[in-house]
């Protein structure tokens, strides 16, 4: 962050500023009270699990420059004391307040010469974003979103990580109900945008994927007008609105016969997935997933805009380090693991199971958690994954939570294949007593499942985790 005297963090923040050292300055916003030192702004956020407002005196030990709280607190009898041992900005809502911040950050304090890349879409947008952060940092320097920073709490700390010499940052953006990503954008204000995908995610609050394209484009209105919009049209849901986007700059990406960018003979196994780019150029990826072309190919669009050379791009693609929970592989002495268990929703699920079902392997088994935010049709979704992977002739099913259970009945050709656990710890037991040296396990579910949580227990049963390239 590029240091910021305190009354221009109140002044951005329209705030009250109450104690002592009102004169210093900030040099890093932070919401982890695990994580804080001097120069810090603490950010004390109420949420769902904990309150921020609660680990305040421990910031103030800490020697932090100052906190960001609401009245609440503030007005509260119990904690004068510390009140009285650290600067103060009062606001009536801090997550409010650090979205003002940022976006006063991002207005009046980053650089000119920082070129802001915001990355949204259903699938793929935290493995774009680090593709692309691996191409262009060994060419300029820059920084991206860490881990999946792409809400209205992490756009605005990305934003505020921005130092003086950054030429470029990399904006992660989601959404999970409609207006998110108009918001969102409105605050990061990029130069460039990147549309990863388009699926079946989230159904719930966008009400369909009419609804799902309407809140991954709104990002496009406000790409800087002379910037640049990179966009997968595989989705012929999403190619009838970019056909009426009008950018100076504009790249379709995908296998579509439309795209621009061509995506063509996409191939792979466990350890890697190789395919052509725009007719000219052979891409090799060190990660399993055909899907992952379409995250290259974005990666590729973006870095020669950047004015990255072809051939330096491609070198850089091949050393991509593997992301824990997406596509990582593991081999676990005789058994490999690909550790896809962050997130789940049908068409990533579907790019999963084409994988896996062209894998050489002793046998293949897939563990499928419930993909959450589906909506009324949740069953039939679920339902409709698990007939593909029972008819791609993958071995072995492993369905966990009541919604794969549900989906499960009545399908065809159930047989032995399918087996059904209510949680991770289920599906633990039930693995480590049948898997075999040779096999290839997927792990694949929406996060709230927990898959993570067998991977660690597979890993510490089988054998020392290894990443493979």
């Amino acid at each position: 962050m590029i240091p910021m005297p305190m009354v221009d963090v109140v002044s951005a923040v329209g705030a009250q500023l109450r104690g002592s050292d009102t004169d210093a300055s900030v040099r890093r916003i932070t919401t982890d009270s695990r994580d804080v030192k001097q120069g810090d702004l603490f950010v004390a956020i109420r949420g769902e699990r904990f309150d921020g407002h609660a680990f305040i005196e421990q910031a103030a030990d800490a020697g932090v420059t100052g906190v960001l709280c609401d009245r609440v607190w503030f007005e509260s009898t119990e904690f004068e004391s510390v009140r009285r041992s650290v600067c103060c900005v009062v606001v009536a809502d801090t997550i409010k307040g650090l979205g003002d911040l940022a976006s006063y950050y991002r207005s009046t304090v980053m650089p000119v010469t920082t070129v802001v890349v915001g990355v949204t879409g259903t699938n793929g947008k935290t493995t774009t974003k680090s593709m692309l952060n691996h191409v262009l940092g060994e060419s300029l320097p820059g920084r991206a979103a860490p881990k999946s920073f792409n809400n209205h709490i992490g756009v605005p700390l990305t934003l505020l990580s921005t130092e003086a010499d950054d030429r470029y940052l990399i904006v992660e953006i989601g959404s999970s109900a409609p207006g998110e990503i108009d918001a969102l954008s409105a605050m990061a204000k990029p130069h460039v945008g990147v549309i990863t995908s388009i699926g079946e995610a989230h159904l719930e609050g966008f009400g369909g994927i009419e609804g799902v394209v309407r809140e991954k484009t709104a990002l496009l209105r406000h790409v800087s007008a002379d910037g640049l919009v990179v966009v997968n049209v595989d989705r012929a849901e999403i190619r009838d609105t970019i056909a009426q986007t009008v950018h100076t700059r504009l790249i379709t990406i995908g296998s579509h016969a439309h795209a621009k960018l061509s995506v063509a003979d996409a191939r792979g196994d466990i350890h890697r997935t190789t395919f052509e780019l725009d007719g000219r150029f052979h891409v090799t990826l060190p990660m399993p997933g055909l899907h992952h072309a379409t995250n290259a190919a974005a990666t590729f669009a973006v870095a020669r805009w950047f004015g990255v050379p072809p051939e330096k791009i491609l070198k850089s693609l091949l050393t991509v380090p593997p992301l824990e929970g997406r596509t990582r592989v593991l081999d676990l002495g005789g058994v490999t693991i690909v550790d896809d268990s962050y997130n789940a929703n049908p068409s990533s699920t579907d790019a999963a199971v084409e994988t896996l079902s062209t894998t050489v392997s002793t046998r293949r088994v897939m563990v499928i958690g419930d993909m959450l935010e589906l909506g009324d049709e949740a069953v039939a979704w679920h339902r409709q994954t698990l007939q593909g992977v029972l008819d791609s002739g993958i071995e072995l099913i492993v369905a966990v939570g009541p919604l794969c259970a549900t989906a499960a009945a009545g399908l065809d050709g159930n047989g032995d294949r399918v087996a059904l656990c209510e949680d991770a710890s289920a599906a633990f037991g039930l693995l480590q007593s049948r898997l075999l040296p040779g096999d290839t396990v997927w792990v694949k579910g929406s996060r709230a499942m927990r898959l993570d949580c067998l991977v660690d227990q597979l890993a510490g049963r089988f054998g020392c985790e290894t990443a493979v390239a």
